[in-house]
Order: structure tokens, then sequence, then C-alpha cells
């Protein structure tokens, strides 16, 4: 690439995205972290799944932002001419940490997925019968599908994988942008 010439507007923006494109993932999961404890200390109750929806939201916007911060830095210093390692470490870091929440959220989405067809089944409950014959076995029937299960079991996994699918689209796109 050629040289052009660097103002210092340009140079200190490089500066903002740089620091931004370490922190802003940090600052995400840190976030995301403080609000899933304050709903626990809250409510006195295991996260429910819509509460995971939303901290994989912010975690995955935190990436998000950060990929393209790391990625501004990364494309003024290729612009430059000047060889910073830093801008390579931000945007590393992105991809890693976007790599590991990427996984996480599909594993996630999957899980949440075969437990929602599973609760569906309802296994039968065997009484002990009086005259010391073996109760007779009867098959697990399935639930009748209703707006509940599908509101509390399905969506939650469906929003999940969309959030996935939309991360890692979003992730790739930041960093494969092009310097303007």
């Amino acid at each position: 690439m050629t040289k052009a010439p660097i103002s210092k507007a340009l140079a200190k923006s490089a500066q903002r995205n740089l620091g931004l494109g370490y922190a802003t993932p940090i600052v995400g999961g840190v976030v995301a972290l403080l609000l899933g404890l304050i709903i626990v200390d809250i409510t006195h109750t295991n996260l429910d799944i819509w509460i995971w929806v939303l901290i994989q939201f912010i975690l995955g916007t935190g990436l998000v932002l950060g990929t393209r911060f790391a990625t501004a830095a990364y494309n003024f210093s290729l612009t430059s001419a000047k060889r910073v390692g830093a801008t390579r470490g931000a945007r590393n870091l992105n991809l890693v940490l976007g790599i590991i929440w990427s996984a996480i959220v599909t594993i996630m989405a999957f899980v949440k997925g075969s437990d929602a067809v599973q609760r569906m089944v309802i296994y039968p409950r065997y009484a002990p019968v009086k005259d010391g014959s073996a109760p007779t076995p009867t098959p697990p029937h399935i639930e009748p599908f209703n707006a509940t299960a599908m509101w509390q079991n399905f969506v939650p996994a469906f929003v999940l994988i969309v959030l996935a699918v939309v991360g890692i689209y979003l992730l790739l796109a930041e960093r494969s942008r092009e310097a303007k």
C-alpha cells in the first residue's frame, strides 16, 4: 500500500480505536456478568434462560464493537505503513474471544433445544402394587404442544441459534472490513 499523509486527528482516532478494541469486549463481559449477578441477587433464583439470552447478547455486542474498533486501528496502521503489534494483538484478541463466544452460544442453543424436546416427554410414575405383583408398565407419552412450552423452551433456543449466526456473521464482516 502507498503511504498516505497522516493527520493528527486520524492518528488520535486510531489510538482511540485501539484502546476501544481492547476494552470493549472486556467492558461487555463485565456488564453482562454484573447484570447476571444483580438479577440473581434480586430474584434469589437461578438465571432463567431469557436472562442468559440477554447476557449472551451483551457479550456478542461487546465483541462485535471491539472487533470493529480493532479492525479500524489495524487498517490505519496498514494505510499509514506503520507496523504496530498492538493493533494485531487487539484484532487477535477479538478473534479468539469471538470464536469462544460463538462456540459457547451455539452449544447453549443446541443444549436448550434438546432440553425443550425432552421436556415434552412425560414419564409415568409407578406406584407400588398392594398385592405384591409387578406394576404394569406404561410407556411415556408426549405432552401436548402449547404456547407456554413454545415460549419457555423452544423460542429461547431459536433466539440463541439466531444470535450465534448473526454474531458470527457480524464478527467476520467487521474483521474483513477494508480500510477507507
